[in-house]
């Protein structure tokens, strides 16, 4: 029977020690997708919350999300639950300007007034996470990749001022949100492809990281960082950053198992369950497998937090997120014996 309360497993985990059992948090469960899981519908939560609490009911998650992250100036096609970022819309040194003009205020009370509600509500039952953006991902969508790939050699000021844009309004959020009722600060950026990084690690150590390190040197609480695609050849540049854990470690292009070897002891792992196949297309035995195989190898001495691959999607299948929760509950108890 479990022992620790959520918000005390996932700190553990965090902390590279062994809690009472493996921790399960997710960035954002769909709507539709919690409903059908559920079976009746669930209520809307205040403001920018991405998870809902009622999945309580079926699942073993041990964490509520709020998203503090600033706008992306893209064109935004939404496909029910799904948003789909097109072309961005912040191409000159003019829509810059106008931009600037339309960002929320993260000095105003306002702005977190629905987060303060929710914390407040579900932060015993819960670990509450705050999700912040560094600013790679924001100017990069904001400027169209394409578009931010010649602007990099052609006006690298633009690129530069886009990027404080940014990176300054988290670092006025942290100013706010780090005297919050909250446990884990989370920071998302995808840097990479399946193949290897959005741009070279040059003008990675260029654009990107100055604007990082600033703000990492303000995050006082434990905290995670998110990548999709391959991050190998950047992985300990990111870890001088100072994060307690990287997440979530796409599977094929990052290897969780010779992570685990190569730094056990030094970051938590936090992922890898695969949503392009396994809880999307694969069935409940498959999703048993892999949960189990992730665990026996990963667990073992703490720093793992299971995860999906990105977050609980629409398309997943929900037979195979029930199927993730019950092999959670029958293989993640410690000890754990490695496989």
């Amino acid at each position: 029977m479990s022992s620790m309360t959520s918000k005390e497993r996932v700190l553990a985990a965090l902390n590279l020690k062994e809690p009472d059992r493996v921790p399960w948090v997710e960035t954002y469960i769909h709507k539709g997708l919690a409903e059908t899981i559920l079976g009746h519908p669930v209520a809307e939560q205040p403001g920018r919350a991405r998870i809902y609490p009622d999945i309580r009911e079926a699942l073993s998650l041990d964490n509520v999300f709020y998203n503090f992250s600033p706008p992306r100036f893209a064109e935004i096609e939404r496909r029910g639950d799904m948003e789909i970022v097109g072309e961005g819309k912040l191409k000159t040194w003019e829509d810059l300007e106008a931009c600037k003009k339309t960002m929320p205020d993260p000095t105003s009370k306002e702005f977190y007034k629905p987060a303060e509600e929710y914390f407040k509500k579900y932060g015993k039952d819960f670990a509450t996470f705050a999700g912040v953006r560094m600013g790679p991902g924001n100017t990069y969508l904001s400027m169209g990749l394409e578009h931010f790939s010649y602007m990099l050699i052609d006006d690298p000021d633009l690129v530069d001022a886009v990027m404080d844009m940014f990176s300054s309004f988290t670092l006025k959020v942290l100013e706010v949100v780090q005297n919050m009722d909250f446990d884990v600060i989370h920071m998302a950026d995808d840097l990479a492809f399946k193949t290897g990084t959005f741009i070279s690690p040059k003008h990675m150590e260029r654009f990107f990281m100055p604007h990082m390190r600033k703000i990492a040197e303000k995050i006082e609480k434990p905290w995670i960082y998110h990548s999709c695609g391959n991050i190998n050849s950047i992985f300990d540049t990111l870890l001088s950053l100072g994060m307690n854990s990287i997440a979530n470690l796409e599977p094929g292009p990052m290897d969780i198992f010779q992570l685990k070897k190569d730094y056990a002891g030094k970051v938590c792992l936090t992922g890898n369950i695969d949503i392009h196949y396994t809880l999307s297309k694969g069935t409940p035995e498959e999703t048993e497998a892999e949960v189990k195989e992730k665990i026996e190898k990963v667990a073992p001495g703490g720093g793992y937090m299971m995860a999906s691959a990105n977050g609980l999607a629409t398309y997943c299948k929900p037979e195979n997120v029930v199927a993730m929760n019950d092999a959670l509950l029958k293989y993640g108890n410690y000890p754990i014996k490695s496989s």
